[in-house]
């Protein structure tokens, strides 16, 4: 129980720490109530920090326990009971997911204290940490996603905020017409990632990733999809991948 309740709580601080962020420099922005630099560097080094530290004590009593799966489950945010749908908060913490974040934590922090002195003075500072804090919450949630309905959320996330960093310089047409043609791209992406999520609702009647699973958890575990099923559902998801991270053909 006490292992369970220690788990439970570095879990949140992962997942709490973007959302704290994003939530303190969006808020302020939309009041009209901006934050000094000092401030949104301080914000933004602090959630960092404790969302890594929390990340790397996963990650340590996972091995000490030799614990390997870790759900953390939030309850239905949207349900539907005359659909038979919802929308399920579902997180998992595996050996997988964790080192995936601990490194998303260390790059996104990398790059928030680069750009807390490349970008000092800089007219458009708060409007840059607003996208930074969507964007790392994205990373975040598309990482440790228990369903594909939360991962979709993720990467919707990770998706708008990159097209809106791409597009930063607002000011001139290059990096606005780089933007349009990055959030097009993206369209493409999202239509297969989609068409994915459906198909997974149809062949497992449910958008959880452990039904998949028919017998276990990963890495062990019997697959639940036979092996065509399963290749169909790779591929949509790899064109959306691939469309995410300008793989070829989507590449310039």
């Amino acid at each position: 129980m006490i292992t369970e309740q220690i788990f439970f709580a570095l879990a949140i601080g992962v997942l709490a720490s973007p959302a704290l962020l994003l939530a303190v420099l969006g808020i302020s922005a939309l009041i009209d109530l901006p934050l000094s630099e000092r401030q949104i560097n301080g914000w933004t080094y602090a959630t960092t920090v404790v969302g890594l530290l929390a990340s790397l004590g996963i990650l340590v009593a996972m091995l000490v326990t030799g614990t390997r799966y870790v759900p953390v489950d939030l309850g239905n945010l949207v349900a539907i009971k005359e659909q038979h749908f919802h929308f399920h908060l579902k997180f998992i913490f595996d050996r997988l997911s964790v080192p995936f974040v601990i490194l998303s934590f260390a790059l996104c922090g990398t790059v928030g204290a680069f750009t807390s002195r490349y970008l000092h003075r800089e007219v458009g500072f708060v409007r840059f940490y607003v996208c930074y804090a969507f964007f790392t919450l994205g990373m975040i949630v598309t990482t440790l996603a228990g369903t594909i309905e939360v991962l979709f959320m993720g990467w919707e996330l990770v998706g708008l905020s990159s097209a809106l960093l791409v597009a930063y310089l607002h000011e001139r047409v290059e990096p606005v017409r780089n933007g349009l043609r990055v959030w097009s791209v993206y369209r493409i992406a999202d239509a297969a990632f989609l068409v994915a999520a459906v198909t997974m609702h149809h062949l497992t009647g449910a958008g959880d990733f452990h039904a998949m699973m028919g017998s276990g958890v990963w890495p062990a575990g019997e697959a639940a999809l036979t092996s065509n099923q399963a290749l169909l559902n790779g591929m949509l998801l790899l064109v959306a991948v691939a469309g995410k991270s300008a793989r070829i053909p989507f590449s310039g």
